[in-house]
């Protein structure tokens, strides 16, 4: 077990900063982690949830508002080049606890993303709790716009990195990061707007997509009439 930890920690600590919580079986090949996520005030935020939550990933599993400590936030997901959209009441008294329809209408599985608006003054914040996903990983990025983020608790360069490896890429493929802070797409070293394209197969024309945080998503635009499949491999060794 102590093999296992101290195996999973040097990987995602090279990775991120995720940490790894526990692991109360010794003959399990599960490793649970928790991921601490801030939503500036009065804005965006791109999350993603690279954990399998328990019972599942909806909303009201992955950020529970038992308290009403995301009121007066709106959470959209994006699909099919439409917005699906859940909040906990806006500026009224509506789900000062819980989310709408219970949260129901929103999963954040690994590797899909969100984007979270914090309409209040002050910061919010989030721990998301859930097993690290393992194996093979295959995101499939439709043509057009996807929303997403890592499969696994990753940040840092999405392409030099050995377990995130974002390379299968097309002449004309976009990756759309955002800045929370700052409001706007960010002009970060893998972005200039309006954002870093391939210039041709293989490599980026702008330099490599840099995901700032552990958490944190992006829009990747598909140039392509076919899927595209952005494979991530990890594994922990027994």
């Amino acid at each position: 077990m102590r093999t296992k930890i101290l195996a999973l920690s040097a990987v995602l600590g090279a990775l991120s900063s995720v940490s790894v919580m526990a692991q109360t079986n010794v003959y399990s090949q599960n490793a649970v982690g928790y991921i601490n996520v801030t939503f500036p005030p009065a804005s965006y935020t791109i999350l993603t949830c690279p954990l399998i939550c328990s019972p599942d990933n909806t909303l009201n599993t992955v950020l529970p508002n038992t308290n009403g400590q995301y009121k007066k936030a709106i959470v959209y997901a994006f699909s099919g080049g439409n917005y699906t959209v859940t909040e906990t009441g806006g500026s009224t008294a509506l789900y000062a606890s819980g989310w709408q329809n219970g949260g129901a209408d929103i999963t954040l599985t690994p590797g899909s993303a969100v984007f979270f608006y914090n309409s209040t003054a002050n910061a919010m914040s989030a721990t998301m709790v859930g097993t690290v996903p393992q194996g093979s990983l295959t995101n499939a990025l439709i043509p057009g716009y996807n929303l997403v983020g890592s499969i696994v608790p990753a940040s840092g360069d999405l392409s030099s990195n050995s377990i995130t490896q974002l390379t299968n890429i097309f002449k004309h493929d976009f990756v759309y990061t955002y800045d929370p802070t700052n409001g706007g797409y960010s002009a970060q070293d893998s972005v200039s707007a309006p954002g870093a394209f391939s210039g041709y197969n293989g490599q980026w024309a702008k330099g490599d997509p840099i995901i700032d945080q552990v958490g944190y998503g992006f829009f990747y635009w598909n140039n392509q009439a076919t899927n595209n499949p952005w494979v991530e491999n990890f594994t922990i060794n027994p």
